[in-house]
């Protein structure tokens, strides 16, 4: 039997505020045992106490490995107060692949699944995605995203929003809610009050939206105001600097974003979850105790911020009790949120759930159900468009893959590995992998690449080339593609948004896939997807007039 419950009445100061910390927590190294939970991090947990931990890298473990490593970090933390478990939260956009490496699966961004056209498909999604983290001791999942996704260069969001449009989102959003809590699972909106007009990364830097009001209330609000109606537990804040709210503040450290909108006039009386305060867009402008102590000032609940183990950590501790000391902060407004997150844990048993079964997180990782709504997902989340004639290829077809990088060593791309799945597809044909050529700005680069190209692709019949395009198509990866269609059949294949589909040639085969974001995530493709993307080059489907999310 799970012990009682703490209530607020028997934490400490510095109690309370460690239920505000949300700490980062990196796995290590586990090519040796310093991966295992050190006792510098249960240090860390007796010192801070933190109310929540977040599960940071995609890890070379195996989900049986996860589930005792999230046990050891509940044990410890149970050490010191039986009745305050913790919440573990990761950002598992694409399945629990995001953080596990082995014997795990993937499943379609959002804007995929919106690409399906499937509302009950999407929602089965994310349930299949919840059960498979809660296998593992994640209880928190930080979806849905709730961006609309209405600027094109926006080098951030992309195809982790369900689409350009707020009914899209509010639909696609709302079902990907549903899901989770269908499970029982912690579910967190992002990015508050909205991160889809940006033209900045703000892990990086501390991006601005000009636009006014109304189009704020009419584009950007109305998903985040279907997440509260339905129910959300927790909403993230977005590092922006809204103009038309707070010309000053990013929305993380603003009461006005936090306090008058969110609260006041949107009714939101969850748990506010900050993003992560080690992002540049904070860590570059705000000390991180201070960062932490207006973070909570402007109505924030849960601060992420830090790795375990980390000075600052301390340092937000530290901070926040420096300023209820001093009276900047009132420990009645530490308690407003303690009250808020002590009742989120409630409310999800998070007590008598804080504990796994490692052999059932494999029994769930195995789940041949679950492969097949990750298939089916792909399979019906990729669009063909200006076929051409080109496809289907043809089952003696000899081809070339290759896949064209831009000037971002972490720009998505196929391996080698797909290869071998469109082989099985075409034999007895015949398929070629060439290493991803990488065009740069400078044109003779781009040379160099198409040369490498036209000496293997003067002697196949068709040419298959992955593309990416971050913001608009980049030069080289467009001169290349027109090249080629010049000499040889080409399919381009879109990993992420669609963007270079308005800038080909004609009679060029395109597929867009919406299936890696900016950090090639998921990576590599996964098998259920490159079994789906085989099927879209190797059988006839339907050619789209247009894309399925503009």
């Amino acid at each position: 039997m799970a012990d009682s419950p703490t209530t607020i009445e028997e934490l400490s100061l510095e109690a309370k505020v460690g239920q505000l910390i949300h700490a980062g927590i990196g796995l290590g190294n586990f090519e040796t045992d310093a991966g295992w939970p050190t006792e510098e991090m249960k240090t860390v947990l007796e010192t801070v106490r933190p109310g929540a931990l977040r599960i940071y890298g995609n890890h070379r473990v195996t989900p049986h490995f996860m589930a005792q490593y999230t046990n050891q970090l509940q044990e410890w933390a149970a050490d010191v107060d039986p009745g305050a478990p913790l919440l573990i939260s990761a950002d598992c956009e694409y399945g629990t692949v995001d953080i596990v490496r082995h014997e795990t699966r993937a499943y379609p961004a959002l804007m995929g699944r919106t690409a399906a056209g499937d509302v009950d498909l999407a929602r089965d999604v994310s349930a299949a995605i919840a059960q498979d983290m809660l296998g593992i001791g994640l209880t928190m999942n930080h979806q849905p995203v709730v961006d609309v996704n209405t600027n094109p260069d926006n080098p951030v969001i992309g195809v982790r929003s369900p689409g350009t449009t707020p009914e899209t989102v509010a639909t696609y959003a709302t079902a990907t809610l549903e899901g989770i809590h269908a499970e029982d699972q912690v579910a967190v909106a992002k990015h508050f009050p909205g991160h889809g007009d940006t033209e900045l990364d703000s892990h990086m830097e501390l991006p601005h939206v000009t636009y006014d009001r109304e189009t704020l209330e009419r584009v950007h609000l109305p998903p985040f105001e279907a997440m509260i109606e339905e129910g959300v537990d927790c909403i993230m804040t977005s590092h922006i600097i809204v103009e038309c709210l707070d010309p000053e503040l990013p929305a993380t450290l603003s009461p006005t974003i936090l306090t008058d909108l969110l609260r006041d006039d949107l009714g939101f009386d969850g748990v506010v979850v900050t993003d992560a305060m080690m992002m540049d867009a904070i860590a570059d402008n705000y000390p991180v105790g201070e960062a932490a102590v207006q973070a909570i000032e402007a109505g924030a609940d849960l601060v992420l911020t830090g790795f375990v183990p980390a000075d600052d950590l301390l340092e937000t501790r530290d901070a926040i009790l420096e300023a209820v000391e001093s009276g900047r902060l009132s420990e009645s407004r530490i308690d407003e949120s303690v009250e808020r997150i002590l009742a989120l844990k409630a409310h999800y048993d998070v007590g008598e759930r804080r504990y796994v079964d490692p052999l059932e997180a494999i029994e769930s990782m195995a789940s041949a159900e679950h492969e097949a709504i990750a298939r089916e997902a792909y399979e019906r989340s990729f669009s063909l468009l200006g076929n051409g004639d080109v496809l289907p290829l043809s089952a003696d077809s000899s081809v070339l893959l290759t896949g064209i990088r831009g000037v971002q060593d972490l720009e998505p791309h196929l391996d080698a590995a797909f290869g071998d799945v469109l082989s099985c597809s075409l034999a007895p044909g015949d398929v070629r992998t060439l290493d991803d050529p990488k065009p740069t700005m400078e044109p003779e680069s781009t040379d160099r690449s198409l040369e490498t190209l036209r000496s293997v692709a003067d002697s196949v019949d068709v040419t298959v080339v992955t593309t990416y395009a971050r913001e608009a198509f980049p030069a080289g990866q467009r001169r290349i593609v027109e090249e080629l269609a010049t000499t040889v059949p080409v399919v381009v294949v879109s990993l992420g948004l669609p963007n270079e589909y308005r800038d080909l040639p004609e009679g060029v085969a395109y597929v867009a896939t919406y299936a890696q974001d900016r950090l090639g995530l998921p990576s590599p493709l996964p098998d259920s997807a490159g079994v789906a993307l085989a099927d879209v080059l190797t059988r006839d489907h339907d050619v789209l007039e247009s894309l399925p999310v503009e």
